[in-house]
This record gives structure tokens, sequence and C-alpha cells, in this order.
């Protein structure tokens, strides 16, 4: 039988990029995927997609920055399943500038969606779980959660805040069975880092920077999310996993480099 056969798993932002893997790498282990995303048909087309190679899948509209929407997304998928197995807060924004040109709305915006939207979405789902004395939330966090890069500096906040929540989750809820992890991924080939990607700078800053020498892919994010709603990870509560190439390890240095 499959590792996750049956379970009902939620996974924001699961149309595109890392949520778009995860949804896919849960559902070839047998979960039914709920793909929540604010864009309905996009959601559906990918849904749709799934059921016609044999998986098990549903789209259900969601915007995580208004919390009236997430309780109607909690109780479409109670209402149908009857449960909650696992929880993914992927759903993240990002507007890249200098500290001093941020304005308020932006603040708003990211705030809104990567911290708001992870907190409101656990809690609702958190509620079902602790009723039923189980389940697993894994939080999208990032890199910027760990080292901070210049432009990003609102981003990183709603990164590290979604660390630390979910530490204070993890504990609270130990009790009841549900744990709650995060993972933290680098520079990975999705829609939204790649104009960094396609940067001649950026590329040699990956490739040099990172002892891996590469940027890492979304299937391998979604490899580490099964791993955290899995029973084989049973024992693991309150973690932040790096999903970095090595970045964060130490400097890696072009054996080129060293030649000069």
């Amino acid at each position: 039988m499959a590792e996750l056969q049956d379970r009902i798993a939620i996974v924001t932002g699961g149309s595109r990029g890392i949520g778009r893997a995860i949804v896919r790498r849960l559902c070839e282990e047998g979960a039914i995927g709920v793909i929540a995303n604010r864009n309905e048909l996009e959601g559906k087309g990918y849904a749709d997609e799934l059921c016609r190679e044999g998986y098990k899948a549903v789209a259900l509209p969601v915007d995580v920055s208004r919390v009236q929407d997430i309780k109607k997304l909690v109780e479409a998928v109670i209402n149908q399943f009857g449960r909650i197995d696992i929880l993914v807060n992927s759903a993240g924004v990002n507007v890249r500038k200098p500290a001093l040109e941020y304005t308020e709305e932006e603040w708003q915006f990211m705030v809104d969606v990567n911290l708001k939207g992870v907190f409101f979405t656990c809690l609702e789902v958190g509620k079902r779980m602790i009723a039923q004395r189980s389940g697993a939330i894994v939080n999208i966090a990032s890199l910027q959660s760990e080292e901070v890069l210049s432009g990003r500096a609102i981003y990183a906040a709603t990164k590290g805040g979604v660390r630390q929540l979910t530490k204070a989750l993890a504990v609270e809820w130990a009790e009841y069975g549900v744990r709650v992890n995060a993972v933290s991924p680098a520079f990975i080939k999705t829609p939204m880092v790649e104009r960094v990607l396609s940067h001649p700078l950026w590329d040699a800053i990956i490739r040099t920077r990172t002892p891996l020498g590469r940027p890492g892919t979304p299937e391998e994010v979604a490899e580490v999310v099964l791993f955290l709603v899995s029973p084989r990870s049973s024992y693991i509560t309150g973690v932040n996993v790096l999903v970095d190439g090595g970045w964060t390890a130490g400097m890696h240095v072009d054996e080129a480099i060293l030649q000069l």
C-alpha cells in the first residue's frame, strides 16, 4: 500500500512551483490532494490533469490573506472528506527592492500572505487535527529565514516569522498528536525565482556560493515534505529543514578560483 493511502492533504499555492511538485508527490503516495489557491481555473486544471493520470485530487479556491476564505476552505474539505490529515503551507509572495523603497501596501501584501496566511491556515486546520488527535503540518519557509540577501527585508521578516511560528505550534500541539515542521528552500527553479536564476550574475553566484553547485528543483523540496508528513518522521516536530545545497554550511569556492 502507498505510504499516504487516502490521507487528505491540503496544499496552499498547490498549482505552481514548489506547491505543485508537493501535490504530485503526495498524490503519488496515495494521498487525496486538495489544491488550494487563488486561481480557481488553474487549480482545477491541475486537479483534472492529476485525475487523468490516475491520482486523486480536487481544487478549492482560497485567498490565504483572507481569514474567511481559509475558514470556507477548511469547511469545504471537512464536508467533502470528513477529516484533514496533512497541511502544507506553500503559498507565498515576494517583492524585491531596497528596504527604503518599500511601501506600506507592499509590507501588508507580503505579511498578509506569507505570515498571516500561514498562521490562520494552521489555526483553522489545527482545530480539526487537534479534535482527531493526529495530523502533520509543514510550513514552507525560506533560506531568507536564516541568511538575508539584499532587497528582501520584508520577505525575510515574514519567513523568519514562519520559522518561529512553526516552533510555537509544534510545542503547543504535540500533546494532541499534531506535528508541525518547516522546510526552508534556497534557490529553487520555480516561476517565482525564474528572473533571478536567469540573470548571469546570479547564476554565477549560485554556482560558486552553493557547495552542490546548482539551484534545487521543486521535486527535491517535495521529497523532504513527503518525509515530514509521513509516518517515517513520527518523532520529528518543531524543526526547520534547510534544502539549500549546502549554502548555509559555509562558503564554497570554485576550484578554478583557487588556482589564481
